[in-house]
C-alpha cells in the first residue's frame, strides 16, 4: 500500500482542505468532503485547544459555535495562523492572550485535517490505511523563508505525516508551482482546455493570488526524449503579503481605525466570545466585492458594533473627530450607526496592491523573455485587479497576455496531489540567494585589506573570515543536485554557521554595503554529534546539502568510517 496514495493538504490563510488520489489512476483526484464540518472542500484555518494545549476542543467550522457556548477562560482559541510564518513571528497568541510556539498549533491542525483525510479514504474507498502508508504533500507559499518551512516540517513529523529520514523537499510543495503542474496536466488531458501558454521551450509566469500572499513562479516546459514532461524554473519565486485579505486589513487600518480608534477596534477583534466582529469583517468583504462589481459607487456599512451602551460617544462624535483630521476619504452621510462613503477607498487599495503585483511581474519580464501569465488562486477571479494590471501594462507599453484558466480555487490542492506522484517534474530551480559558510585559508598578501590574520597551529597564519560559496543567486540547481563540502571537526560536537546574500560575489563574511550594513546575513547553523567516533587524528567530515527541491536538507558523513552523523539543522 505504501506510496500508492497521495494526500495533498492545502494549508491556506483563510481555509484548509485536502485532496487525494491513487497511483493507478492519478488523473482522478478526489477533493475533501468535510461532512462532519458541514463543509465540502475547505474549513477555516482555526482551532480551539484546552488550557493545557493538549486536547482539540473544536476545529474549523466548529470553533465559532464552541466559543459562543463556553466560558472564555476554559479554552485557547487560535486563528490567523499562517501569515505569522510569512512575517517571521514564531510565537502566536490565542484570543485569550496566551503565547504559544506556533509549531505546536500547526502540528495540532495537521493532525486533525490528516485524520479527516484518513476517515474519508476509509469510507469512500472501503480501505483502511495508516498515515505512514500515504505520501503526504503540504502546500506552502513559494516566498517563505527556510525557518518557516522547517516549522512545517517539524510539525508534520509530530503529526506522523513524514519521518526524519524522508525527502523533505518532496513533502513541501510550492503553491504556484503545483498550480502550474495542474494546469499543464489538464491542458494535456482535457479537450475543453488547451493553453497555448504552456508550450515546448516557452517561459511563462504563474501568478498565485491567495488570501494572504501573492506568489509568482516562472517556468519553462521541456520534453525529455520527446516523452517525459519536465518544468524548468526560469526565475526564483517572488511575491509579497498583498493577497486578498490585505485589502480588508488596509481598509480597517485607513478608515475604521481612523474613525473609531485603534483601542476600540482592538477590543472588538480580540474578543473571542463576540461573533459581531466576524460578522463585521464579512460585511466589509461583501462591500469590497460590491465595489469591484460596480466600481465607483456609494457604500453603506453598518457599524452598530461600535455602539457601546456604557459609552456616551455617538456616531456624530466619531465622525466629527474624523473630519478634524481632514482625511482624503469623506463620510457623506450617517444614520443609526451606518456610514455612507465612496467605494473609492476600496478601489485605491486594490490599485495599490495590483501595482505591487505588477512590479513583481515587471521584474521577471526584465530578466526572462516572456509575455504569458497564468493567473491562479481565488484572488485571480477579481476582475478589478486584472483591469488594473492591464492598465499598468498599457501605461508602460508592456505587452503581456493574461490567461485565466478554469477552477483557480482548486488548482493548488489538486496540483499538490499530482506533485506527489511526479517528484521529478520540476527538474531545475534557480537559487534565491547566494549561500555559503565561513572559511579559513593559509594567509596570502591578497587578503591584506579586509582579511583577518590569525595565528593557528604550527605557527601558521590563516585568513579566518573568508566566505566559501555553496551556490550563487540565480544559479540553476537540479532536483537531485547535492553540494558537498569538506569540513574539519575540532571536537565531537562542532557546528557550522551558514550565510546568505542577494549579491553574486562576496569574499569576506564581514563585508558591508555603502550604508554600513553587513552584506551576508546569518542564515542558520548545522550542529553535529559525532560522539564516541570522534578521532582528533581523523577529524574529516563531508557535509552534503540538497538544494534543488523545495527545502534545503543537510546531512553529514564522518569520513573515517563512512558513518552518517547525527545532525541538527536550524534556520534563522
Amino acid at each position: 500500500m505504501k506510496n500508492k496514495i497521495v494526500v495533498g493538504i492545502d494549508f491556506g490563510t483563510s481555509g484548509i482542505g485536502y485532496a487525494y488520489g491513487f497511483s493507478e489512476s492519478i488523473d482522478k483526484i478526489f477533493l475533501s468532503n468535510l461532512h462532519l464540518q458541514k463543509s465540502e472542500n475547505k474549513v477555516p484555518t482555526e482551532i480551539v485547544l484546552d488550557n493545557n494545549l493538549i486536547d482539540i476542543l473544536a476545529f474549523g467550522n466548529e470553533c465559532k459555535s464552541f466559543i459562543s457556548t463556553h466560558e472564555k477562560d476554559k479554552y485557547e482559541y487560535f486563528k490567523n495562523i499562517k501569515m505569522n510564518l510569512y512575517h517571521k513571528i514564531y510565537l502566536i497568541k490565542s484570543t485569550n492572550g496566551k503565547e504559544v510556539d506556533i509549531e505546536l498549533i500547526i502540528f495540532k491542525i495537521l493532525k486533525k485535517i490528516s485524520d479527516f483525510a484518513l476517515e474519508q479514504i476509509k469510507i469512500t474507498s472501503n480501505i483502511i490505511v495508516k498515515k505512514e502508508d500515504i505520501k503526504w504533500v503540504v502546500t506552502i507559499p513559494a516566498i517563505w523563508e527556510e525557518r518557516s518551512k522547517q516549522i512545517m516540517i517539524n510539525a508534520s513529523i509530530k503529526a506522523g505525516l513524514i519521518d526524519e529520514n524522508s525527502d523533505k523537499s518532496l513533502f513541501l510543495a510550492l503553491e504556484p508551482e503545483v498550480a502550474g503542474i495542474y494546469y499543464y496536466t489538464i491542458s494535456q488531458s482535457c479537450e475543453s482546455y488547451k493553453n497555448d501558454h504552456i508550450t515546448q521551450g516557452k517561459p511563462y509566469i504563474i501568478c498565485d493570488i491567495g488570501a494572504g500572499t501573492v506568489d509568482i513562479c516562472t517556468h519553462r516546459k521541456i520534453m525529455v526524449n520527446n516523452k517525459t514532461p519536465e518544468l524548468i524554473e526560469e526565475y526564483p519565486p517572488i511575491g509579497g503579503d498583498f493577497g486578498g485579505n490585505k485589502i480588508n486589513e488596509e481598509f480597517i487600518k485607513r478608515f475604521i481605525v481612523e474613525i473609531f480608534g485603534e483601542k476600540k477596534v482592538k477590543e472588538l477583534r480580540t474578543n473571542p466570545n463576540d461573533e459581531d466582529w466576524d460578522d463585521f469583517e464579512k460585511s466589509i468583504e461583501d462591500k469590497k466585492k460590491y465595489s469591484y462589481e460596480n466600481e465607483l459607487c456609494n457604500i453603506i456599512l453598518d457599524c452598530q458594533i461600535f455602539n457601546d451602551e456604557s459609552d456616551d460617544k455617538t456616531l456624530d462624535y466619531y465622525i466629527k473627530e474624523y473630519d478634524k483630521k481632514d482625511h482624503k476619504y469623506k463620510i457623506q452621510k450617517k444614520n443609526k450607526w451606518k456610514l455612507e462613503f465612496s467605494s473609492q477607498i476600496f478601489l485605491d487599495i486594490a490599485k495599490e496592491l495590483s501595482l505591487n503585483i505588477f512590479s513583481k511581474i515587471e521584474e521577471i519580464c526584465k530578466n526572462v523573455d516572456t509575455k504569458d501569465i497564468l493567473m491562479t488562486g481565488a484572488g485571480s477571479k477579481n476582475i478589478l485587479i486584472t483591469h488594473y494590471l492591464h492598465d499598468f501594462c498599457k501605461n508602460k507599453n508592456i505587452e503581456l497576455e493574461f490567461s485565466h484558466p478554469p477552477y483557480p480555487e482548486i488548482a493548488i490542492i489538486k496540483g499538490s496531489v499530482l506533485f506527489g506522484f511526479q517528484k521529478n517534474i520540476i527538474r531545475k530551480r534557480k537559487a534565491r540567494y547566494t549561500l555559503g559558510i565561513q572559511n579559513a585559508l593559509p594567509w596570502k598578501n591578497d587578503f591584506k585589506e579586509k582579511g583577518k590574520k590569525v595565528k593557528l597551529e604550527n605557527n601558521q597564519y590563516f585568513c579566518t573570515n573568508l566566505f566559501r560559496k555553496f551556490i550563487t543567486i540565480n544559479q540553476y540547481i537540479k532536483y537531485d543536485d547535492i553540494k558537498e563540502h569538506p569540513f574539519i571537526a575540532d571536537d565531537s560536537k562542532p557546528n557550522i554557521i551558514f550565510y546568505k546574500t542577494d549579491k553574486e560575489n562576496c569574499i569576506y563574511i564581514d563585508e558591508k554595503d555603502e550604508n554600513g550594513q553587513l552584506i551576508l546575513k546569518n542564515f542558520g547553523k548545522l550542529e553535529f554529534n559525532i560522539g564516541n567516533d570522534f578521532d582528533k587524528q581523523n577529524p574529516y567530515v563531508k557535509v552534503e546539502m540538497k538544494m534543488g527541491g523545495t527545502y534545503i536538507d543537510i546531512s553529514a558523513i564522518y569520513l573515517k568510517n563512512g558513518k552518517k552523523i547525527n545532525v541538527t539543522q536550524t534556520f534563522i
